[in-house]
């Protein structure tokens, strides 16, 4: 249960020090931990943040990438793990992740490289109103059917992108625990390690 621990520890601070957010280093932790397991199913040498970030550059354009897996001889990239973390305003940026996450995705399948893409989606999320009321908002219905259509039904070009969009139940009453939830886009692990260890398998 090590990234519902890791999440609620997120979302945790960020409810804490909204300012957490401006910074990278609230994703270390996460990034670490998706690296350790990553490492254990592999002989190429595994990079992140906050060790080391590897800069991936093609013909096709350049990226850091959060989880790198590369071969210490040539330090050529062999497989690039994104992540993204949602702790609040979902909706309104939902379809803008999701089109983020194919271009992205795009520069890593054109040199030929396996992707996994991961994000983590708490199924109520903080929203602020426009009076600045705080609330919370559900995902809409469409944003887990673009995942769900994505999944089953991309063409073969999309074949080396691996997709992992994991719901989480959020506790904001008692300390942000913080639980998979039975909210499943079909096709995928139920956890991240599943997917995790699976996605190592092909590379």
């Amino acid at each position: 249960m090590i990234f519902p621990e890791l999440f609620s520890n997120q979302i945790r601070e960020v409810e804490a020090n909204p300012n957490a957010t401006r910074s990278n280093k609230i994703l270390f932790p996460l990034h670490s931990a998706i690296a350790e397991i990553v490492a254990q199913h592999t002989q190429y040498k595994v990079m992140s943040l906050p060790e080391k970030e590897y800069h991936f550059e093609s013909i096709f354009g350049s990226k850091n990438v959060d989880i790198a897996v590369v071969d210490p001889e040539t330090n050529e990239l062999k497989a690039a793990i994104m992540f993204k973390a949602i702790r609040s305003e979902y909706n309104k940026n939902a379809n803008n992740y999701y089109e983020n996450m194919k271009g992205e995705s795009s520069l890593f399948i054109d040199s030929g490289i396996p992707v996994y893409q991961i994000i983590f989606i708490p199924t109520e999320v903080r929203h602020k109103k426009s009076n600045g009321e705080k609330t919370f908002e559900t995902p809409t219905q469409q944003s887990y059917n673009n995942y769900c259509n994505f999944a089953n039904n991309h063409t073969p070009y999309w074949n080396g992108l691996k997709l992992g969009v994991f719901y989480f139940d959020v506790d904001y009453d008692y300390d942000y625990e913080t639980f998979y939830s039975g909210k499943v886009v079909p096709g995928m692990e139920d956890t991240l390690t599943e997917g995790l260890i699976n996605f190592m398998r092909g590379v």
